[in-house]
């Protein structure tokens, strides 16, 4: 018996009213018997949801040891999500960059599958699409609105809601110059109205860093913004340009910078490029800045603008209220087809369907992030300085000790526990002097119960049972649980104490049986102090999900290349002393040999560690530092020979 791995792709409108893939294993005697054995099962399941899935060609592969594999005998609407087919065998799925795909893929990946994060499979099936001749529709809608310039600089969630409406109205038959003229129809108010929802639909700060890559181009006319431009300006930016982070960075950090109309900020790019040497003078870019966009404003009227900003979020479910409310007059999707309307009279229902935005309204879910993460920084700063003393120097993380946490059922960010325990030791000394923890509880929780498979004679799975003790009593999944007290001491005078928690699986079920983790103890007892340090404000960045912002992670990536930068700096020169420093002890005790092979093996290991510096001096190009260890290597050498030398006229003078 092998076991296969059968899914079934849901349809193209049942993908888009948000149907999911769902998957099954099935231990059989080839692949045409699971296929038949999964659509049975399918038709038990989901009896009334057949039609909504492809089961004349399910995807179907032998399931290979080691590789990803779904519940046996049972649906799983996760697997196919969290994992993609290579051919081969199914595995994590790896994502596309969406913002490196190309204004047409994107607009189909968003038609189909509602979403920016997309995987390898999703796109090769959007790529289908836009190939497809005999279901044009979303092809000549992806092309059509593809050819609109403005939708290029615009972001994901907008592009979706006009390409969504565009879907919604259209024909079946719809060409691309008729797709093209729906979206500049719903682009097109009256002048004025028009100029004011563009700036409050478009100003963010992804969008102020693609004005600063445009302007920062060569051949850049601001009345005149081409495609190709555009597309330059992405590669500047996914490039990591340094006059781009240097400009992006001081911008982002300048307050009220969203509402500078970005003719000002082309102006004021177009001014720097005059100026080269500013980008390594950040004062003289701060005051160019102040200079030219003239928002520098009292501390009093600062407060004011917190104080309103702080209003709005807290009554942002009010705000989110009155724009579902006037977004309730524009097309969405809907589970049941629309009536085919006469082509004529398309244009003229987007028309009277608009309803123009209220300029001074905050857009809360457009600008969701960061509206919160300038939020939080200003009330940071304006804040008692003794509470948030702790909280604002070890809020930021490393990117270096962070990765992606993957396979748990949700995505997110693992930081690396040694690395929050580095912090804590620079923040309050020693462990056991400045911090420390004392275990209070500690004990193990029973989980589900353990179950087994139950075979018959030809070894084939009929029913499975749960697993049980000695005594009859069940035997259950376990997790183990640790409570601490953790203390800490501030300025060496002020001392605090809390409790927290820490848990991890001990004894688990997973697809190849029963797994017992031996080092459970110890993984809870990080975990507690992990959860301890997070409460006191260390990497509250990463609890609080700014680092899933792609905005947010190229700022704080800025920051601590600057910062690693100039430790860098400060290790390279400790080092050359210390090197220094050996030469000149190592050559005096080779002065004081008393026999050759004692003279050999001191100049011998002080070669071998110039020779490591010398090659890394290479590798960084350093050729000054090469240049003076060279030098030093052949006076090493001189030294030697001096001394081999007196060591042969005191052995013929005895």
């Amino acid at each position: 018996m092998k076991t296969f791995i059968c899914v079934f792709e849901p349809t193209t409108e049942a993908r888009t009213n948000g149907a999911v893939p769902l998957a099954i294993a099935l231990s059989t005697a080839n692949a045409k018997l699971a296929t038949a054995t999964a659509v049975v099962k399918l038709s038990e399941a989901y009896p009334e949801a057949m039609d909504n899935f492809n089961t004349d060609e399910p995807l179907i592969s032998e399931h290979i040891d080691g590789s990803a594999c779904p519940t046996l005998d049972a649906f799983d609407e996760k697997f196919a999500v969290e994992n993609e087919y290579d051919g081969t065998q199914w595995k994590p799925i790896e994502y596309k960059n969406f913002k490196k795909l190309g204004t047409k893929p994107r607009i189909a990946c968003l038609l189909l599958f509602g979403k920016t994060q997309i995987t390898n499979n999703e796109f090769s099936t959007a790529l289908e699409y836009l190939a497809d001749q005999e279901n044009p529709k979303i092809r000549n809608i992806a092309t059509g609105l593809a050819e609109i310039t403005k939708l290029s600089l615009m972001d994901a969630e907008q592009t979706m809601e006009i390409a969504q409406a565009i879907y919604e109205f259209a024909n079946e038959d719809v060409t691309v110059e008729e797709a093209k003229s729906l979206g500049e129809s719903w682009l097109t108010e009256e002048p004025e109205q028009r100029q004011e929802e563009i700036s409050s639909i478009k100003r963010n700060y992804s969008t102020i860093d693609t004005e600063i890559a445009l302007a920062l181009l060569d051949d850049f006319d601001p009345n005149n913004v081409l495609p190709s431009q555009v597309k330059k300006a992405k590669e500047l930016i996914d490039d990591d340009d340094k006059a781009w982070k240097r400009w992006s960075m001081d911008l982002r950090t300048t307050a009220g910078i969203l509402d500078i109309p970005r003719e000002k900020i082309f102006s004021l790019i177009a001014e720097s490029k005059k100026q080269p040497e500013l980008l390594d003078n950040p004062n003289a870019r701060k005051e160019l800045i102040d200079l030219h966009l003239g928002i520098s404003k009292s501390n009093n009227t600062k407060k004011e603008e917190i104080t309103t900003k702080l209003t709005q979020t807290d009554n942002a479910s009010l705000v989110s209220k009155e724009n579902t409310v006037e977004k309730e007059t524009k097309p969405k999707r809907s589970r049941k087809k629309q009536e085919v309307a006469p082509k004529a009279e398309t244009a003229q229902v987007i028309e009277q369907t608009e309803k123009p935005k209220e300029p001074e309204t905050p857009s809360v879910q457009h600008d969701n992030f960061e509206q919160r993460a300038s939020v939080l920084e200003e009330v940071l700063n304006l804040g008692d300085a003794n509470n948030l003393n702790i909280w604002k120097r070890v809020q930021r993380t490393d990117p270096r000790f962070t990765k992606p946490l993957e396979g748990m059922g949700f995505v997110g960010t693992s930081i690396n526990s040694t690395y929050m325990f580095m912090r804590a030791t620079e923040i309050f000394g020693p462990i056991g002097e400045g911090w420390g923890y004392e275990v209070l509880e500690e004990k193990f929780i029973d989980g589900k119960p353990l179950v087994e498979p139950v075979l018959d004679e030809r070894n084939k799975q009929v029913a499975t049972r749960f697993l049980r003790d000695g005594d009859g009593a069940l035997f259950c999944e376990q997790n183990h649980s640790i409570k601490i007290r953790f203390w800490y001491i501030i300025e060496c005078e002020t001392r605090g104490e809390f409790e927290s928690y820490g848990a991890t699986p001990y004894r688990y079920q997973t697809n190849y049986g029963i797994k017992v983790d031996g080092e459970a103890i110890k993984k809870s007892l990080t975990d507690a102090i992990k959860k301890a340090l997070s409460m006191l404000g260390f990497s509250s960045d990463v609890f609080m999900g700014m680092h899933d912002n792609p905005e947010y992670l190229a700022s704080n990536k800025l920051e601590f290349e600057i910062k690693n930068a100039s430790e860098k700096a400060e290790d390279i020169t400790r080092i050359r002393k210390e090197l220094d420093e050996k030469f000149t002890k190592h050559t005096e005790v080779m002065r004081s040999a008393v026999t050759e092979n004692e003279l050999r093996g001191i100049a011998s290991t002080l070669t071998r560690e110039i020779s490591a510096h010398i090659k890394s001096a290479q590798e960084r190009r350093d050729n000054d530092y090469e240049k003076y260890l060279s030098g030093r290597l052949r006076r090493l050498n001189q030294i030697e020979k001096e001394c081999l030398d007196q060591l042969k006229q005191k052995e013929e003078a005895i």
